[in-house]
């Protein structure tokens, strides 16, 4: 076997495990933003292998460029491969851009579709550094959402716009003090560019079903930002049971299957309610660590 194909197959392997270690690394002790950039990298690097994988077995004949392939990974990386890594980056390019279209044609769908109304910023929270809009929706069910938007600018290309989007079931049944924790969460979301990425990969992971590694990716990625949103608004506010109350109050509404995804706690059915739960835990904790005055505002 010509060696070439083995050193090119031996070094991507060597990549990939390194960007996995990188990612595993910095997965706990990182800012969000550097997390975010290694797995955009890794999310690249496997679609681009994926999707040349794919093309190998659709311009082989199917189940002989398969069979090919698995006696001869290393053929992949052969000299002559060279158009079918082209084709491959192709078309990881073209599923990156229609995600990423995807994602904004669902965030102005949302603006269309519920008519938001503008709502006054909690007073006690500092003005966001970025242009942000609170808006409203008619629902009953609690919940909130955060997501970018990107407008075109003549200044700079693109405007970009952060949006929180929260239902009126939400606004009726929490005490001031719980909104302004809950807003707080989500300005948590912005400031760590959840918008911009996680969104991403939500939406990334949803159009390649097929790839469990990807979902699980997104999955774990969501409850760590979760929680990071969490300490982020705790350390805002200095009222972690406001945010426990309302986390508590809104685990009450949760859709019942776990496909279903909401926006202030995550996914629906059981495993919901049990990442609701160790929130609220959390929480819990910090307000007993003494080191917050937790008292109720309003």
């Amino acid at each position: 076997m010509n060696g070439t194909p083995v050193l090119g197959l031996l070094e991507a392997l060597l990549a990939g495990v390194v960007a996995g270690v990188g990612l595993a690394v910095s997965f706990r002790s990182s800012r969000s933003a550097t997390v975010f950039r290694l797995t955009a990298l890794l999310v690249g690097a496997w679609s681009l292998v994926a999707t040349t994988v794919l093309v190998w077995i659709v311009v082989g004949g199917g189940a002989r460029a398969i069979a090919t392939l698995a006696r001869t990974p290393a053929a992949l990386f052969a000299p002559g491969a060279f158009g079918i890594w082209a084709l491959g980056a192709l078309g990881a390019f073209l599923v990156f851009c229609t995600a990423f279209a995807l994602c904004q044609a669902v965030g102005r769908s949302l603006l269309h579709l519920l008519s938001p109304r503008p709502l006054p910023w909690p007073p006690r929270l500092p003005a966001p550094s970025t242009p942000t809009r609170l808006l409203a929706f008619a629902s009953a069910r609690p919940d909130a959402f955060t997501f970018t938007l990107l407008r075109p600018s003549r200044a700079s290309g693109f405007h970009r716009e952060e949006i929180i989007l929260v239902s009126d079931g939400l606004v009726a049944d929490l005490t001031p003090g719980e909104w302004e924790a809950v807003v707080a969460h989500e300005l948590g979301h912005i400031h760590e560019l959840d918008g911009r990425y996680l969104t991403f990969f939500r939406t990334f992971a949803r159009m390649v079903r097929w790839d469990p590694i990807l979902a699980v990716l997104a999955s774990s990625l969501t409850r760590r930002e979760e929680f990071r949103a969490d300490a982020d608004a705790v350390a805002l506010t200095g009222r972690p049971r406001a945010l426990a109350r309302a986390i508590y109050k809104s685990s009450r509404h949760l859709p019942s299957s776990t496909g279903t995804l909401t926006g202030l706690l995550g996914p629906g059915g059981a495993r919901g309610r049990r990442q609701a739960a160790e929130r609220i835990r959390r929480l819990v904790e910090l307000a007993e660590s003494g080191a917050y005055d937790d008292e109720p505002v309003g």
